[in-house]
Order: C-alpha cells, then structure tokens, then sequence
C-alpha cells in the first residue's frame, strides 16, 4: 500500500497530459474513416465488458472481452491476422493494451481508437444500443469534485473499474466505513468514464483510494486494503 501524505490538493491550474500515441493509434474521424473505407467487412472490435457493450457501441462491432481469460483464444477463432483490426474500449486504455497484445499474436495490422468510446460520443458519431432504456452518464466533472470537496469536511475517493474483481470486493466495506463515520463522504469514481479526473489525481491503478480533509489530499492507497487498516487510517487522519 501506497501512503502519501499531506499533499496539497489543488485543483485549479492542473493540466492534464495526453500520452504519446504511435502511428497505430488513430482520432475519432481517422478511426471512423478507417472503417468505412475497409466497408463492412471491417474488423471492428469493442473490447469491454457485455455489459457496457450493451449499453451503446458502434455499429457491426464485435464484442470480444479484453479482460476475459479466454481473449487470445477467441481472438485467434474470430480475427484474421492477416487483415486490419480496429480497436476500441471505453477510454482508450483496454484497448491500447489489447492492440499490443495482438500484435504480440502476429496481427499484422492493428488500430486503436484515442480516446475510445467516450471521444467517439462526445465527437457526436453514431452508435448503437442493445437496450431501449439506456441514458447517458454524465461524467464527474472537475466543477463537480470543487463542489462536493468544498461541501464536505472529508471525502473518500474509490477510483474503480467495472472490470476490476478488487475493485468490487472493497465495495461493501468502503460503504460500512462510509456508515460508520458519518463526516466522511464517500465518492466512487469510474476512472475509465471520468479519466480527467483520473488524470488530475495520476490514476495508475485499480483500486486507488483518495482521502480529501478540509480540501488537503492527505492520505492515498492502492489494491486491497484491510478494515484494520481503514480504520487506523482514519484514526491518524482525526489527529491532523
């Protein structure tokens, strides 16, 4: 477990940097571009969960689970090495590493989309649903955070990914903290859907954990942590 402590936390003037992208990865236009120029027959895969495939995705792409144990295999069955791969996941952070991953296979040719479905949305670009009562999900914004870090004298930060079998463990005792200490206010944090925010806090990992006290970062900490541990955390934070 990480420990950082008393770290100012500002979130005003903090900029966020876009990582170097290779000739693989392509902008929204390029990557729709891309698709239509092969035309249907176009190896479009979206590489989440069922379940956020369901929700919305492009239209003919093929949902194949990047983070299924079975993903090399069904890749193998269903892809051509031999002809383009487009790829796109949520943000464009399961989807980098799948592309990397293919080419490792001996994918001869393999494109990712900067960005992922987020940019692609937000650029206005169509998709498809496999539901009727699906609405949008606003992402957090840095507006957002000022106001509950403000309006709160603590508040507990769980970067989370739906994906992520840690992530869903520490749920149930993230909220019993949560109802035992009624000052803490506890906030959970898709880091793939709301990656601003992410990148603001320098997100590398899930779970991350983020505790705020009178608008100062004061504590940080990764993977699975103990309920004997929470606790002798908030109890050096109540001396602060």
């Amino acid at each position: 477990m990480k420990y950082l402590f008393s770290i100012v936390f500002i979130l005003t003037g903090l900029s966020v940097f876009a990582q170097n992208k290779d000739a693989y990865s392509l902008t929204v236009n390029d990557f729709d571009n891309k698709i239509k120029a092969i035309g249907p027959t176009a190896q479009l895969v979206d590489v989440r969960t069922p379940s956020e495939f369901s929700i919305g995705h492009i239209k003919r792409a093929a949902n194949i689970n990047f983070t299924d144990d079975d993903f090399e295999e069904v890749a193998k069955k269903r892809l051509d090495k031999n002809r383009p791969v487009l790829l796109y996941c949520f943000s464009g952070k399961r989807s980098t590493d799948a592309a990397a991953f293919l080419k490792t296979m001996g994918f001869k040719e393999v494109y990712d989309l900067n960005g992922g479905f987020a940019q692609w949305t937000a650029s206005s670009k169509p998709y498809v649903s496999s539901t009727t009562d699906t609405k949008p999900i606003a992402a957090l914004t840095l507006q957002n955070l000022d106001d509950i870090v403000k309006s709160n004298e603590v508040v507990l930060i769980h970067f989370y990914t739906e994906w992520c079998d840690v992530c869903k463990k520490m749920t149930p005792l993230l909220n019993k903290i949560a109802d035992e200490n009624k000052q803490i206010k506890l906030l959970k944090v898709d880091s793939e859907k709301n990656d601003i925010v992410a990148s603001v806090f320098k997100i590398e990992e899930s779970p991350t954990y983020v505790i705020i006290k009178k608008g100062r970062r004061t504590w940080s900490g990764t993977g699975e942590i103990s309920e004997q541990e929470l606790k002798e955390v908030l109890l050096k934070l109540n001396k602060l």
